[in-house]
């Protein structure tokens, strides 16, 4: 697809989401995170579901200990992509704030040349027309990777013990 710049950009089908008006590409990430959070969560329901069934005398202590051992190699597994996504988040969370910090401090230093009169009205307007438009979407990105990074932090163990 062509990104405005004249840019192509290749995605996969699952990013995207199409409109009669609109394409909207979701991040890799958004779609990491989503998937990363509901399959730890079903492991972790599916290990407490095995401890029911433990307790409650429903199944062998051998079968219990084969099935939990397989639930935990891939908890453990996940726990560990899950960490590396999360610190790949904070990564490009540190880049759009930075980002975002230098486009709004040259937004200001725009502004406040032009009420010391160093820039005319049409001069301040270009600047805006070509700051505001890059802005907006880094400053969506920033609230979404933050809301995403807090809900996968809190399905992460602070420390894993299993059986």
């Amino acid at each position: 697809m062509e990104v405005p710049g004249g840019q192509i950009m290749t995605a996969k089908a699952r990013q995207l989401a199409l409109t009669p008006r609109n394409i909207t590409l979701t991040p890799d990430w958004k779609l990491e995170s989503e998937d990363t959070i509901s399959e730890l969560t079903l492991l972790r329901k599916r290990i407490g579901a095995l401890e029911s069934l433990k307790e409650s005398k429903e199944i062998e202590d051998e079968i219990y200990v084969e099935l939990v051992d397989s639930q935990k190699a891939g908890y453990l597994e996940k726990v560990k992509a899950a960490e590396a996504l999360a610190a790949s988040m904070k990564r490009r969370l540190s880049e759009v704030t930075s980002n975002i910090s230098s486009l709004t401090r040259y937004l200001v230093n725009a502004k406040l040349d032009h009420k010391s009169g160093e820039l005319d009205d049409e001069t301040l307007k270009l600047a805006q027309g070509s700051i505001e438009p890059t802005l907006r979407p880094l400053i969506a990105e920033k609230t979404d990777l933050t809301s995403s990074l807090k809900t996968l932090e809190q399905v992460l163990p602070t420390r894993v013990s299993i059986g």
